[in-house]
């Protein structure tokens, strides 16, 4: 979740120019619990609320669905960030190369946790940006 500074470098052309500000990479996933950090998506009203991916409708927009049970369609990516479980809880993986793969949260130390993953139990120091608590059903295969 936190937005971080990136620090160095401020002519950015070696991409092309894109439009309004560097959107992040699309992490959402379905079955992972979000908070909502924007005070403007429904006038703030959910701010800070957190929620579950029921349904991903784009790279970058989802359908949430609140504790209480109230279903938000079109959320965009921006206005949510992740939400992380207690140590031993289940997470999914959403960046990098094990993105979409379920384990569980060893430990979490300045903005990195420890993960085991479950295909094959390998642990991997992750980002906590990279990580979200997993709601959906256990499946040991996966």
């Amino acid at each position: 979740g936190k937005k971080r500074e990136r620090t160095g470098g401020g002519g950015g052309d070696e991409k092309k120019e894109k439009r309004k500000r560097e959107e992040p990479p699309p992490w959402l996933y379905p079955a992972i619990r979000v908070r909502i950090v924007s005070k403007s998506f429904q006038s703030g009203r959910l701010y800070l609320k957190k929620a579950v991916v029921v349904d991903v409708v784009s790279p970058r927009e989802c359908t949430l669905e609140l504790e209480n049970g109230e279903v938000l369609s079109n959320v965009p990516q921006r206005a949510l960030e992740t939400a992380l479980p207690k140590r031993g809880g289940r997470v999914a993986v959403l960046a990098g190369a094990h993105r979409g793969k379920r384990g569980k949260l060893l430990e979490k130390s300045g903005d990195a946790g420890s993960v085991q993953l479950n295909d094959d139990f390998s642990v991997h120091s992750l980002s906590l940006d990279a990580i979200a608590e997993y709601t959906g059903a256990i499946d040991e295969e996966d």
